[in-house]
């Protein structure tokens, strides 16, 4: 027996909401760091002043699920550096905390983020981007969804505004609609990766065994997220 449409609807109902908190975090994000800069193309630290309570507001919401927040500079274009990271994080307390990345205004021994998925494909495609899950080691040691979006003004590149969710917060969200399901489901990306299922069979970060395209897979338009039924993978 495999799930029915109506159940894998669930999920993805589910899946839509995680992503609608996290891109709306990231829209707030973005609209703090637009009315700061104007119509200026070289954001300084003081245009991302407004970025902080925003990040505080997010992260103290009751019941939110993002776990960190903020905008990451477009590389090269900051007066002040040529990589930055304007993020905060929820620490042990529930509080919004800066991560500090940054060790001198030269940034020495910032990780080049030029090339890492959450920053690189919103750069290039100019779309939203959902990277993971994967293991947040600069952060928190968890696994984590980062969601992420462009922020252009006049074609130019600023950089990207985003939000990251536990794979622990997603599965508050998605297992009690698994677990309604008797035949096996998962969440994966577009590599066929599991985000969660409701089987002992695929943990976090495995592989489900064929292309998402060969699976019955329902998905978020622009977000590459999937729902697929796991017992016609074989």
């Amino acid at each position: 027996m495999t799930a029915t449409r109506q159940q894998l609807d669930a999920v993805l109902d589910g899946l839509a909401r995680l992503a609608g908190e996290a891109f709306s975090a990231a829209d707030r994000i973005q609209a703090a760091v637009g009315a700061q800069l104007g119509d200026g193309l070289r954001p300084t630290r003081d245009d991302l002043a407004l970025v902080e309570p925003v990040a505080t507001e997010v992260l103290t919401a009751a019941e939110s699920n993002i776990e960190g927040v903020g905008f990451v500079v477009a590389a090269g274009l900051m007066p002040e550096a040529r990589l930055w990271l304007e993020w905060f994080v929820r620490d042990r307390h529930g509080r919004a905390s800066r991560l500090e990345v940054h060790p001198d205004p030269l940034d020495t021994g910032l990780q080049d983020y030029e090339q890492l998925p959450w920053y690189a494909v919103p750069r290039t495609s100019r779309a939203r981007h959902v990277t993971g899950p994967y293991l947040d080691s600069l952060c928190s040691e968890d696994y984590m969804l980062t969601f992420t979006q462009p922020m252009t003004v006049n074609g130019t590149f600023l950089g990207v505004s985003g939000a990251d969710i536990t794979v622990r917060a997603a599965e508050r969200t998605l297992l009690p609609i698994l677990r309604s399901i008797a035949s096996p489901v998962a969440v994966v990306n577009s590599q066929g990766r599991t985000l969660i299922s409701n089987t002992g069979a695929l943990l976090c970060g495995e592989l489900v065994g064929r292309p998402v395209d060969e699976l019955s897979a329902l998905s978020l338009p622009g977000i590459p997220l999937h729902v697929v039924a796991l017992d016609e993978r074989r």
